[in-house]
């Protein structure tokens, strides 16, 4: 009987062993599996391919906003939707107030005037606060210091003739 019991007694052992090494396998294999289907399932968000804040993006929405020159007595804004309005305060003929789009092309942003004197696109690239727009056809270089509330532009203009 003695042999019997020792039998059982180890065939018993060998169980409860076999079963605990089976239970920390189990949950070994558990929890990398866990990490590699989150993986295969949601790449994007694993391996950031996609990031909200790209440069791109930020440098847009950096431009977007209003621009004043008082040396000059011009103004721009440029909106969101890549539309806008640029004015001049011209002391020997009528105010410019001219319509634009606007769109980013590589690290500058190209601007069409709706003006029958501008017909090239001009073009502008922002340095901190201040947006410098350059042309040809006689269009002056011309650096705006970009201002934090939203200009009204006709009274710009109006605060430009009083000086």
């Amino acid at each position: 009987m003695m042999v019997r019991n020792s039998k059982k007694k180890r065939y018993h052992i060998g169980l409860i062993t076999f079963t605990i090494l089976l239970v920390i396998l189990l949950g070994i294999l558990g929890v990398n599996y866990k990490q590699f289907a989150s993986k295969q399932l949601n790449p994007v968000r694993d391996n950031k391919v996609v990031k909200k804040n790209s440069p791109q993006i930020t440098k847009t929405v950096k431009v977007v906003g209003s621009y004043r020159d008082d040396q000059d007595g011009a103004a721009i804004v440029l909106n969101e939707n890549g539309t806008g309005r640029y004015v001049y305060a011209d002391k020997n003929n009528p105010d410019t107030d001219d319509s634009l789009t606007w769109r980013k092309d590589g690290e500058r942003y190209l601007i069409n005037l709706e003006d029958h004197d501008v017909t090239n696109p001009l073009t502008a690239a922002l340095d901190n606060n201040k947006l410098v727009i350059t042309g040809s056809n006689g269009w002056n270089t011309e650096t705006f210091q970009k201002v934090n509330e939203e200009l009204n532009l006709q009274q710009f203009l109006n605060d430009m003739h009083k000086k």
